[in-house]
């Protein structure tokens, strides 16, 4: 009997009590989760300025234009940080454990948090090179994940 099994005889859990959250896009988020879903990775790229906003929000943050364009991403970053969950997790993430939460420099600038997947826990280190994957969680919804470049 697996985890989430266990859990849910053991506190009378229902499956909708590992229900994952998922993105809720909005009106100046839906192109990046649309790229998602076609597993690229976009993001938006003030046409005054040319700063890269992520997360995408109505306006640039550096010069507050709202005149921007969707680019394409490289796909490549360089992990800032990480940590290992292991435990204190809530119920939907359980299942997942140990599962590893990172924030990523993209090469076109932002920073962003995501997932570390595909790789020994034990062989992450600051300042390695990563690339991009998709999970398809859903028929609508594709996350952007991260792995490590393999020499």
């Amino acid at each position: 009997m697996d985890i989430k099994e266990q859990l849910k005889q053991k506190l009378n859990l229902s499956d909708a009590d590992f229900a994952k959250p998922m993105p809720i896009p909005t009106k100046w988020s839906r192109p990046f989760w649309d790229g998602a879903g076609q597993h690229k990775l976009l993001l938006k790229q003030c046409k005054d300025c040319g700063h890269i906003d992520h997360p995408p929000y109505l306006y640039c943050t550096e010069c507050h234009s709202d005149d921007h364009e969707w680019i394409e991403a490289s796909g490549k970053a360089t992990l800032y940080a990480f940590a290992i969950n292991e435990y204190g997790v809530p119920f939907p993430f359980m299942p997942d454990l140990p599962y590893v939460l990172g924030l990523v420099d993209l090469k076109e600038g932002p920073r962003m948090i995501t997932n570390i997947v595909e790789c020994d826990h034990n062989m992450l280190k600051n300042g390695m090179e990563l690339e991009v994957v998709f999970e398809d969680v859903s028929k609508e919804v594709s996350l952007p994940k991260w792995k490590p470049i393999k020499p």
